[in-house]
Formats: C-alpha cells, structure tokens, sequence
C-alpha cells in the first residue's frame, strides 16, 4: 500500500534489561552505551518478565448540553511509575525497596562473623533515588533516566518454602519544573528525526542592513533550530509549526545568498534563497 511504514526491525523485542540506582544529583549517563558513570549500581537479578515503566497522565474533559461529547479535553496532572521483582537480597536493595533506613553492625555476643540489622525509614524519612532502566535488543539500545524518583507503595514479602522471595521495587517518578522528569537514550536510527525540507522564502529581498523578518515555509521545521543566510545566521528564530517558521535577517554583504534550516534532523538549503541589496 502507497505510505506503507511497516518495518520489522521496529519492533524491540528486550533480550538483556538492567536496572541502575543512584543517589539523587548523582551525574546520568551522556548516550546509551558510555559506562555507567560513578556512583550508580546494578540491583542485579531481577525475575524475567516483571520490569514495566508506566506513563500515566491524568484528564478532565468539559462537557456541554449541547454535546453527547466532551467539547474539550485538558490535561490535570502526569505521573510515571517503575515495577520491578528483585531476585537479590542485599542491603542496598533492601534501602531501595523500603525508600531508605539504615543498617547497622552487631556484634555476635557468642562471636563469630558479624550479623546486621535493617532498620526501615520512619514517618517522613523516605528518600528518592535516581533511577536508570537499561534494555538491549541486540544493536539496539535504550536507556530510560529518570532523576527522581521514590518508593511510594508498602511492601508484600511472600517467605513460601516452594519458591524464591522476591522484593517488590515500586518506584513513583518525582518530576519538577527545572528538568525533564524522565527521558530516553538511545542509538536506535528509527529516532532519527526526518530532515527539513525548504519550499518558500517571503519575502526573497530585503536590504543589506538587515531587519527583513522573512518566513520560511516546508516540512519538518518544528525543530529547526538555526536559520543562515549565507554564512551569517538570522536571529529572533520563532517556530510557527511543522511547516512555518519566521526569521530575522541579518546584515551582511549584497547578493543572493544561500538560506540553510538546520535541526537535528539535518539541513536543509534553499540555493539563493535571500538577495541582500
């Protein structure tokens, strides 16, 4: 069929996942594949099918006696939470599972080897941790960061004799108004945003002192992030939508000049678009 976009090498199927803790400030990974850097840890064995990453935006519609529908839908409120079944008893995952406590050395009084006590966190004593899902689908890989995030559920331990005892990780994303409460990393190409392409430039001439605002029309320029006339970029760069976007031109010598978008996408080059006089 014409616009066809099947493509199975799309479909991500996690043949390894990980999941990685850190104190919260803690610095995250630059790209999906760099080591981790200092100061996060694996929690190791986790059960095969239990990892699941939850977005959970919340809506309240309007609705008007003159509609069987709503007449407007907004947006309240987000929330994203992270599931997971460890299969390792440790301290540290005993902290990260209760949202804190502490741990302290004992002292046998008959001797021997140490013994240890967990103490979960009291009322208010819960903290956050920084978070890092990591799933790999053969070349693929991707890695979920999430800055904040807390343990905002209680924990059930089933200690059967049939069957391993597993820890419940429930993790609730913290977010803020300074950061992106979660994002993704990955080297997948199917990410790859598509290039910008230029159509039209209104108008074509302006003098060479600049000020012209120009608007340029085409395909994928909403996340055009310079405009160039020439080799002098144009400023007061405002995205209208995927196809407008206006710009500024700046002074610079007579004649025509090349008008180049760029995003991360690619570039695009409108051959003489602009002619300063």
């Amino acid at each position: 069929m014409a616009g066809e976009t099947a493509n199975n090498n799309e479909i991500v199927i996690p043949q390894l996942s990980r999941v990685w803790l850190a104190p919260v400030g803690t610095a995250a990974p630059d790209d999906a594949t760099a080591a981790m850097p200092a100061g996060w840890y694996s929690v190791g064995f986790f059960t095969e099918d239990s990892l699941k990453f939850n977005s959970e935006p919340n809506f309240e519609t309007v609705k008007s006696a003159q509609s069987s529908y709503p007449t407007r839908t907004f947006q309240t409120s987000d929330a994203a939470t992270i599931e997971v079944d460890l299969q390792q008893w440790s301290g540290q995952n005993f902290k990260a599972v209760y949202g804190g406590g502490s741990i302290t050395s004992i002292t046998p009084a008959g001797g021997g080897p140490k013994h240890f006590k967990f103490a979960p966190p009291r009322i208010g004593g819960r903290t956050e941790v920084a978070a890092v899902i990591e799933v790999i689908d053969g070349g693929k890989h991707y890695r979920y960061v999430i800055p904040r995030t807390m343990q905002m559920e209680g924990v059930a331990s089933e200690l059967a004799k049939t069957k391993e005892s597993i820890l419940p990780l429930r993790l609730a994303v913290q977010g803020g108004d300074d950061t992106d409460a979660w994002y993704v990393l990955t080297d997948d190409p199917a990410f790859q945003p598509p290039a910008p392409t230029i159509t039209t430039v209104v108008p074509s001439t302006g003098p060479i002192a600049g000020g012209t605002v120009v608007t340029i029309s085409g395909t994928n320029l909403g996340g055009v992030t310079a405009v160039t006339f020439g080799v002098t970029p144009g400023t007061a760069l405002t995205v209208q939508s995927d196809t407008t976007l206006t710009v500024t031109t700046p002074a610079t010598a007579a004649g025509a000049k090349d008008v180049v978008v760029t995003s991360a996408g690619g570039s695009a080059t409108k051959t003489g678009g602009f002619t300063f006089s």
